[in-house]
């Protein structure tokens, strides 16, 4: 007995335009993500800075949160 359910039309159902929808998704993901990635390596400073050159100060909390005490 044959099944007409069964049998290839040729005709792309929902689910699987969802899955190329996803698929071509990602790739494009990827692929933007990697010229992102590519670009903002290449702009890059040839030089890398040194400890000397950077000087990062980290107050304790009291310090940055006694002056929110005396405004009110």
């Amino acid at each position: 007995m044959y099944n007409s359910s069964t049998r290839i039309t040729g005709q792309a159902t929902g689910i699987d335009k969802a899955i190329a929808g996803l698929l071509v998704a990602g790739v494009t993901f990827v692929l933007g993500y990697t010229v992102v990635r590519a670009s903002l390596a290449a702009n890059q400073p040839a030089t890398a800075a040194t400890a000397d050159d950077v000087e990062v100060i980290v107050t304790h909390q009291g310090v940055m949160w006694s002056d929110v005490s005396t405004q009110f």
